[in-house]
């Protein structure tokens, strides 16, 4: 699910749409699109960057994005869609449907929707080695993993791997007598009016963001052939696309209302994800009050994200290109536009799950940062060394706007507690709890290579 934000100070003090601009700089893509969702309706759609670097082409908000393993929200919509018909046993073994792999006769259809199966992963070797370069087929990917051991017994623990939701796919195929694509279009993609959504490959002329490395000078990053990403992660679509399965999936046109709540009632632990929990190929995450359910995706070149809260018809989707994309940014925004309240509650949590105390390795700066706050609070800037761009952005009256937005009902500033520290581009970044009377906030500030104060982060 989401990652942790990188967000100006100022882009908190905007409007979505223009928050999202101010994020640009700092989003590491050369461009993203994001929609958002809100009582089943897209409520808001935005866009900035470049889609193609070198032939200048923008991003828009109609813009074909690879989507990664949100392709498992798909297939795990279909093998539901299969179960709610009665064509599809989730407690059967999985060689009820695929016998030519006898050895994980062991496994259920649940196992692998779940990611509890114990079949090795295929997918990080394959990119690794290159051979994503090369044409596959998804019977040639079973067979190279069922010839080795299981990882684990089939139900002992959760451990994603792309193998369980290729072998999902197939069982698709079995059960309708017809190619997932063929499926997913007329059983999803027709029926949410999905008309810029395709597997494998985008029919010509309709173009596709170009992947890359990072942000917009690196080398172009190419995910390799569709072909390795059967049913896991071979989807590409835009983001009033992704908005449209959203809200289908939440109004009851895709699945039986008590299916998709039982995709994610069923939500277990998932090691390695945190506090996220994961399903029937969805991941669900506590928000204050609300539950959000969704999934990330990512591929050489890409990253992307679709969060949902059923319980309020609301979503957000982001999808970038590229592979350190950081989709957390505009979701955050949103979910803090939206959400105040649960957005305040998870710093809270976040903070108390984090509550193991780290060294501060220079107290010195704590209290230069803390007697920096203190002064935004009081209507001043305090620090002498600052960068001219910072100096020229804090003036009287956006002060006085920062703390009526950012500071206000919190109370006085209690202390700074250190959380983390790392370099990078050759700024020094220090991130902050900071405990307030009434509350908690998660700061971030950046010095330049010379020590001068060149950025005030809210995360």
């Amino acid at each position: 699910m989401g990652r942790t934000l990188h967000v100006l100070l100022a882009a908190t003090l905007l409007p979505l749409t223009s928050s999202l601009q101010a994020l640009q700089p700092q989003a590491h893509a050369p461009g993203f699109a994001v929609a958002v969702v809100r009582d089943g309706r897209i409520v808001e759609r935005f866009a900035a960057g470049d889609a193609d670097v070198a032939a200048s082409r923008p991003v828009t908000p109609q813009t074909i994005f690879h989507i990664g393993s949100i392709t498992k929200m798909f297939t795990a919509t279909s093998v539901m869609q299969l179960v709610q018909a009665g064509r599809i046993d989730l407690r059967a073994p999985v060689t009820r449907y695929l016998p030519q792999f006898a050895a994980w006769r062991g496994i259920t259809i649940a196992q692998l929707l779940m990611h509890r199966s114990g079949i090795p992963n295929y997918a990080d070797a394959a990119i690794a080695s290159g051979q994503v370069a090369t044409p596959t087929t998804p019977q040639a990917i079973l067979r190279a993993m069922v010839a080795r051991p299981l990882d684990f017994s089939p139900g002992a623990h959760f451990e994603y791997s792309n193998t369980n939701y290729v072998a999902l796919g197939l069982v698709v195929e079995r059960v309708t007598g017809e190619s997932l694509d063929a499926y997913e279009r007329h059983a999803i993609f027709d029926p949410a009016k999905m008309h810029s959504t395709f597997i494998g490959v985008a029919p010509a002329g309709r173009r596709v963001a170009v992947g890359y490395t990072a942000r917009g000078k690196a080398a172009i990053a190419n995910p390799g052939d569709p072909s390795w990403y059967f049913a896991c992660g071979d989807i590409l679509s835009t983001v009033g696309d992704l908005a449209r399965f959203d809200g289908a999936l939440m109004d009851g046109t895709l699945l039986a209302p008590a299916t998709f709540a039982e995709m994610v009632k069923v939500a277990r632990p998932a090691a390695g994800f945190g506090d996220a929990r994961y399903g029937y190929g969805v991941m669900t995450l506590r928000f204050g009050d609300r539950t959000i359910v969704g999934h990330h995706g990512g591929l050489p070149g890409f990253e992307a994200d679709d969060e949902m809260i059923p319980r309020d018809r609301f979503a957000v989707i982001a999808l970038g290109n590229a592979f350190d994309f950081a989709t957390s940014g505009p979701d955050n925004l949103a979910f803090e536009r939206y959400y105040p309240k649960q957005f305040a509650q998870s710093v809270v949590a976040a903070h108390a799950a984090s509550a193991k105390p780290v060294p501060d390795p220079d107290p010195a700066l704590t209290r230069r940062f803390t007697a920096f706050v203190r002064g935004l609070i009081a209507g001043k800037q305090v620090d002498a060394n600052v960068t001219p761009q910072m100096a020229a952005a804090l003036t009287p009256g956006a002060i006085a706007s920062i703390d009526k937005q950012l500071f206000a009902g919190l109370g006085p500033l209690r202390r700074l507690t250190f959380r983390a520290r790392f370099i990078g581009d050759g700024y020094h970044n220090d991130e902050y709890l900071a405990s307030f009377g009434n509350g908690y906030l998660r700061l971030r500030f950046v010095l330049d290579r010379n020590g001068a104060l060149a950025g005030f982060f809210k995360q």
